[in-house]
C-alpha cells in the first residue's frame, strides 16, 4: 500500500467498536477497574450516546489531588470527536495534537466507533515507504530514565514533562534492566487501599507513596534493535500490545520508539499540504505567546524549505519549564524534524522561552545546512572519479 492509497483511507475504513466506556456520573475508582480489567490507557466518556470528554492514566495524573470517589467529570478532559469521512492522515493530526490515544467516531453526534493509535499503527506495516526504513531513523536517541533505587515519584515527574507513558530503567552502566509505566504508577499512587482517606481535601496535592522503581517495574523490558525496520517495530507494538518499545544494542539502551513516533511517519505520507507542528509541554495558554512560537517556526521551516530537497513535512517541540530561582523559570526545549531528505533534531535551553526557540531553530537550520552542503561536495567528488 503506497501513501496515496493510506491518504485516501477514511476513519470508518479503519475504526474499531468501542471495548469499553465511561459515564460522567461514574466514580473514578469503577473505572480505573474497568481500564486495569480490559488493559486500556483510556476511555471516552458518554452522556447518554454522546461523547464529552475521555479519561485515563493522563489525565489521572494531572488530578491527584481528587479522592478515588471524585466523579469522573471532575477528571475527563476534552477529546476530540472524529466524524467517519475523516481522512486517516488528517485523524492522525487530531489525534496528535490532542494528545490522546484514542478518540470517539460519531455519526449524528452519537458514537459509533473509537480510533485507536493501535488501529493507526496497523498501517505503518502496510505502508511502502515505510517498511524500508530503519529503527534508528526514526527512534529517540539518549532518551531520559529512571534508576532502579530512585523514588517513582521522579519516574511521575518525568512522565508528566516528557508527555510519556513508559520510561526505561537503567543500571548506572547503561544496561537496560527494566521499564515502569504509568500504569505502575497510578496503580500505587490512586491505591484505594492505602490510608490516605478518601475524603481528603481536594486541591492538596496526593503524595506519592515512597516506594522505589526496582519495587514496581517490569523486569523484561521488550526490545528491539537500531537496525529493525518500522513494520518490526509496529508489529512488536501490536502483538505485545505495548505504546513504546526500547532499542537496544550490545546490553545498553540506545533509544526508545514509540507508537506516537509511527504516527509521526503516517502524517509524513500526506499530499503535501505545508508542515505539520505540533507544541507540547507548555502550559502557558497566551494567544500571543504561541502565535510569537508559532510565528518563530513559520519562518525557519521557510528557509528550511529553501535548501534542496529539504521538505518539511512534521515538527514535534517539547517545551519543559524548570524553576530554578525563586519564581524564575528556565526553559528547555526539544524538537525532531522530519522532511523529505530525513530526520533532524535539536534542543536549546535558556531562562527566555522565545529566545530558547531561536537558539533551537538556528541549530536545526544549522545541521541541515552543513548536511546539505556535505551531499554538494559528495556529488563533486563522484564526479571527479
Amino acid at each position: 500500500m503506497d501513501g496515496k492509497q493510506i491518504d485516501g483511507l477514511t476513519v470508518k475504513d479503519i475504526m474499531s467498536p468501542a471495548i469499553a466506556t465511561a459515564k460522567r456520573d461514574e466514580k473514578v475508582s469503577e473505572v480505573l477497574s474497568r481500564m486495569k480489567k480490559y488493559h486500556l490507557r483510556e476511555l471516552p466518556v458518554l452522556d447518554g450516546d454522546r461523547p464529552i470528554g475521555f479519561v485515563g492514566y493522563s489525565s489521572l495524573l494531572l488530578r491527584r489531588s481528587l479522592p478515588l470517589s471524585a466523579r469522573v467529570d471532575q477528571v475527563m478532559l476534552p477529546v476530540p470527536r472524529l466524524v467517519e469521512d475523516m481522512k486517516v492522515t488528517n485523524a492522525v493530526e487530531e489525534l496528535m495534537s490532542s494528545g490522546v490515544r484514542s478518540a470517539p467516531v460519531v455519526r449524528n453526534e452519537k458514537m459509533v466507533g473509537i480510533l485507536s493509535r493501535a488501529d493507526l499503527i496497523k498501517l505503518v506495516a502496510q505502508a511502502d515507504q515505510l517498511k524500508g526504513k530503519l529503527v534508528r531513523e526514526v527512534m529517540t536517541s539518549t532518551p531520559l530514565s529512571v534508576r532502579p533505587d530512585e523514588g517513582i515519584r521522579r519516574a511521575e515527574i518525568l512522565m508528566k514533562n516528557l508527555m510519556e507513558k513508559t520510561l526505561p530503567v537503567v543500571d548506572e552502566k547503561g544496561k537496560l534492566v527494566g521499564s515502569i509505566s504509568m500504569h505502575d504508577v497510578l496503580d500505587i499512587g490512586w491505591n484505594a487501599k492505602d490510608k490516605q482517606p478518601m475524603d481528603h481535601v481536594v486541591g492538596k496535592e496526593r503524595e506519592a507513596p515512597d516506594v522505589r522503581v526496582s519495587g514496581i517495574m517490569n523486569e523484561e523490558p521488550i526490545t528491539i534493535s537500531p537496525g529493525d525496520t518500522l513494520e518490526k517495530a509496529a508489529r512488536t507494538m501490536l502483538d505485545a500490545d505495548i505504546a513504546t518499545v526500547f532499542v537496544e544494542e550490545s546490553g545498553r539502551l540506545e533509544g526508545v520508539i514509540s507508537q506516537a513516533d509511527l504516527m509521526e511517519q503516517i502524517i509524513s505520507l500526506k499530499e503535501k499540504e505545508g508542515v505539520y507542528v505540533q507544541i507540547t509541554g507548555l502550559d502557558e495558554h497566551d494567544p500571543d505567546v504561541l502565535d510569537t512560537l508559532y510565528g518563530q517556526i513559520e519562518k525557519s521551516m521557510n528557509r528550511v524549505n529553501k535548501i534542496k530537497r529539504h521538505f518539511p513535512r512534521v515538527f514535534t517541540v517539547h517545551v519543559a519549564k524548570h524553576r530554578s530561582e525563586g519564581f524564575r523559570a528556565k526553559y528547555s526545549i526539544q524538537a525532531r524534524l522530519t522532511t523529505d531528505h530525513g530526520m533532524y533534531y535539536a534542543k536549546a535551553s535558556d531562562w527566555s522561552l522565545f529566545k530558547t526557540m531561536d537558539q533551537m531553530l538556528e541549530y536545526l537550520e544549522k545541521n541541515i545546512k552543513k548536511e546539505h552542503e556535505r551531499d554538494i561536495e559528495l556529488k563533486k567528488v563522484r564526479r571527479r572519479l
